[in-house]
C-alpha cells in the first residue's frame, strides 16, 4: 500500500512540477527559481539592406538601437525558457532564436537575405538550435544548445505578417556573456 500511495505522491509532483502559466501565449518567458520573469521586450524595426547597390542582393533585418541587452546570462549557466502557444501549434514554427550582428550601437537580427532577382539564400547559419520540452498542453520548455557563443540574441517571430519597410514589432532579447 505505501508503495502505491508514494507513486501516487511521484505522480502529483510531478503535475504540479510546472503550475504557472505564461500570461501570453506566444511570448517566451525566463523559467528562473520556480517562477515565470519577463524578458526584455523591445521595438524591432523591420529594415533592408541593399549589398553591391543592389547587385548583391539584399539583406531583411529586425534592428533594435541599442547595443545590448539588460537582461544577460552567463555561458557556465544558460536559461530556461518557457513559451505557451495555441492547441495544435508547434512552438517551433512560432519562434527563432537568432543572434544579433552589434554595429554602431544596433543590434540587427538577420531575418532574410536575397540575391538580385529575388532569388531566396540560406540564412540558416544564423539561426540557433534550440529544443523544446512539453511541460503540458500547450506549455513548452525552451533550451538553448550548451556550445551557445557569447553575444547579443533574440526569439523573433517566425511570422512574416506586417513585415514591410519601417514597421516595427515586439521582439524579446537576452544576451549571453
Amino acid at each position: 500500500m505505501k508503495k502505491y500511495i508514494f507513486i501516487a505522491y511521484l505522480f502529483l509532483i510531478g503535475i504540479n512540477a510546472f503550475a504557472q502559466n505564461p500570461e501570453f501565449s506566444g511570448r517566451p518567458y525566463l523559467w528562473q527559481d520556480k517562477k515565470l520573469t519577463d524578458l526584455e521586450r523591445v521595438d524591432a524595426q523591420f529594415d533592408t539592406k541593399a549589398k553591391g547597390l543592389g547587385y548583391g542582393g539584399v539583406d531583411t533585418y529586425y534592428t533594435v538601437f541599442t547595443g545590448k541587452s539588460d537582461i544577460r546570462f552567463s555561458k557556465e549557466k544558460l536559461p530556461i525558457f518557457v513559451v505557451k502557444v495555441d492547441k495544435g501549434i508547434d512552438p517551433a514554427e512560432v519562434y527563432s532564436v537568432l543572434k544579433a550582428k552589434v554595429k554602431k550601437n544596433k543590434r540587427s537580427f538577420l531575418i532574410g537575405s536575397y540575391a538580385m532577382g529575388g532569388k531566396a539564400k540560406d540564412t540558416g547559419k544564423e539561426k540557433i538550435k534550440i529544443t523544446y520540452k512539453k511541460l503540458k498542453d500547450g506549455i513548452y520548455e525552451i533550451s538553448l544548445p550548451s556550445d551557445i557563443a557569447a553575444g547579443e540574441y533574440s526569439f523573433v517571430p517566425n511570422s512574416t505578417e506586417g513585415m514591410s519597410a519601417g514597421n516595427k514589432m515586439k521582439i524579446t532579447c537576452f544576451g549571453i556573456d
